[in-house]
C-alpha cells in the first residue's frame, strides 16, 4: 500500500491530504523536540554511544534489510547485483525496453 494511502486510512482522511498534513506538521513536530531537548539521535558513531543512547536496554534488534550498495562502474558488474525491480515493474506497464 502507498505510503501516504496507509496514512490517510489510519488518520481518516485522503491521501492528498495526508500529504499535505505531514509536510505542514513535520516541521512544527522537529522544532517542538528540538525545543524539549528530545530530538532521537541520528548517528551514534560507536557500539558504546549506542548503549549510552539507550539506557536500561538490555536487547536491541535491528532491521538491516536495506543496506547500502555502491554500485560499480563496470556495467557487468552492476547487472550481477541488479534486482531487476525497477526494470520488471516498467516492462510490466509497458514502458520497458524488452
Amino acid at each position: 500500500m502507498h505510503y501516504y494511502t496507509q496514512c490517510g486510512v489510519q488518520s481518516n482522511c485522503t491521501p492528498n491530504q495526508a500529504h499535505e498534513n505531514l509536510h505542514k506538521l513535520s516541521p512544527i513536530l522537529y522544532d517542538t523536540l528540538v525545543h524539549l531537548e528530545l530530538m532521537p539521535y541520528r548517528e551514534l558513531a560507536t557500539p558504546e554511544a549506542l548503549k549510552a543512547a539507550l539506557p536500561g536496554v538490555d536487547r536491541l534488534l535491528i532491521d538491516a534489510t536495506e543496506r547500502a550498495y555502491h554500485r560499480s562502474p563496470d556495467e557487468a558488474k552492476q547487472r550481477e547485483h541488479d534486482s531487476g525491480k525497477k526494470t520488471a515493474s516498467l516492462e510490466e506497464h509497458g514502458h520497458g525496453a524488452a
